[in-house]
């Protein structure tokens, strides 16, 4: 009895570790937007840059701090550098020595510059995070992309399904009539023909299945060979919500914008690149202390100095005053190109608008099409069995039907997209 009852905990333990094998290759749409955030490269690259940024802030922050050199020289001539004959004795003196010495500078003032620069290092920092952003929608946008994409090519499969069985039963009742001499031949090559045309559409189809699953593979970090072993959860197209839901005065939402924040960035550092322009040209005052000491003679001397330097650039004004003035001139340029974007950004939002808008209306009258295809083809299949349609009405309302549910999810796929791109395009 024990040992039945482990035998029965380990299939319920094996089966229950299948189950979430098969789970975790099966992803829903957050899951692959999930996925793809922590995995794909372009973000990791994005993080990286941001990491750079840091560290150029730091480096930029050491320039508070005093300056240090040291210096250090041996002397070691081949012949003594004074040579001396006392009593026939020659005596060598300066024949090996050394000298050292560290100096320490603390610049004072520097027309702004090291301020300035430290401002410019945080903008960088922030700049980046902003680009960040930026690559992140980028990703989720081709994200959400593949997988309706993947979601349209699986219903388009689905509906060849639903046209190959019916044409299983229009097989079987044509070969019956055929058999009984009610109609020609030629009718059951239609119906086989229309299947091998299903076949072929349905290669196709696999192909294109293949590829976009690795194509999001891609997109996901995830490695191309499992692509074959790639699930996504199926969701329900059947209910559409309204865009008017999502819409939001385009105006209020603009300074969300990733492009909007880092245009202000760029006016921003233009009117700090300005400040250290002009600071190249003031005086620069730094204070120091330089300690050296020597041994020439077999005997030690050291020394200190303290010191206060002020630099006054006067030349440089002849033309400073003209690379002042065209730092003022790219200044006032990034305003311009600030207003100009924003307004492109504006006609973007409203662009994205209408699309979106254009696309739920294109799935109403997708969904109105299928209805009436469907309808048609039963109308056409009833009248065919009663003979008053032959069957190439039947094979056309099959098409038909077929062209009408691969334009419906096509459309919801292009609303899906559209929905996301629209929270993207109203910093959402």
């Amino acid at each position: 009895m024990k040992i039945h009852y482990i035998q029965v905990v380990i299939a319920v333990f094996l089966f229950t570790g299948a189950l979430q094998v098969e789970a975790q290759n099966q992803y829903g749409l957050e899951d692959c937007k999930k996925i793809a955030i922590e995995n794909n490269r372009k973000l990791k690259n994005s993080q990286l840059e941001i990491q750079a940024s840091e560290q150029l802030k730091k480096e930029a922050f050491t320039n508070y701090f005093p300056s240090v050199s040291a210096s250090g020289t041996g002397i070691l001539p081949k012949d003594p550098l004074v040579s001396m004959n006392l009593a026939g004795m020659s005596l060598g003196l300066f024949d090996k020595g050394f000298q050292t010495g560290i100096t320490v500078t603390q610049p004072i003032f520097t027309g702004g510059r090291i301020v300035n620069g430290n401002k410019l290092a945080n903008i960088g920092t922030e700049v980046s995070r902003f680009q960040a952003k930026l690559s992140e929608n980028e990703v989720l946008l081709n994200t959400e992309c593949l997988y309706w994409q993947l979601v349209s090519l699986y219903e388009k499969d689905r509906t060849l399904d639903i046209i190959d069985t019916q044409l299983d039963t229009l097989l079987k009742d044509v070969e019956l009539s055929y058999k009984t001499g009610l109609i020609t031949h030629n009718d059951v090559l239609k119906v086989k023909l229309k299947k091998n045309e299903v076949k072929s559409i349905r290669i196709n189809l696999e192909n294109g299945i293949k590829l976009v699953k690795m194509s999001l593979c891609q997109q996901m970090g995830i490695d191309l060979t499992e692509a074959d072993q790639f699930k996504i959860d199926i969701p329900d197209i059947e209910n559409v919500e309204s865009p008017m839901n999502y819409y939001v005065d385009h105006k209020s939402v603009l300074a969300d914008r990733m492009e909007s924040k880092l245009l202000d960035k760029n006016v921003e550092a233009n009117k700090l690149q300005t400040k250290m322009k002009k600071g190249e040209y003031l005086p620069t005052v730094a204070i120091g202390a330089s300690y050296f000491g020597e041994n020439i003679v077999d005997k030690w001397r050291d020394n200190s100095i303290a010191f206060a330097s002020v630099s006054i650039p006067l030349s440089g004004w002849w033309g400073g005053s003209h690379a002042i003035k065209r730092q003022k001139i790219q200044e006032q340029i990034a305003v311009n190109n600030k207003n100009d974007t924003e307004e492109k950004l504006l006609l973007q939002m409203q662009n994205v608008k209408n699309e979106l808008d254009n696309a739920y209306k294109q799935i109403l009258l997708a969904k109105d099409g299928v209805e009436q295809a469907t309808e048609n083809l039963r109308l056409n299949s009833n009248y065919y069995k009663v003979g008053t349609v032959t069957l190439t009405d039947v094979l056309d309302a099959q098409t038909l039907l077929q062209q009408n549910r691969d334009k419906y999810v096509e459309s919801y796929a292009d609303y899906q997209k559209k929905q996301i791109e629209y929270l993207q395009v109203t910093g959402r």
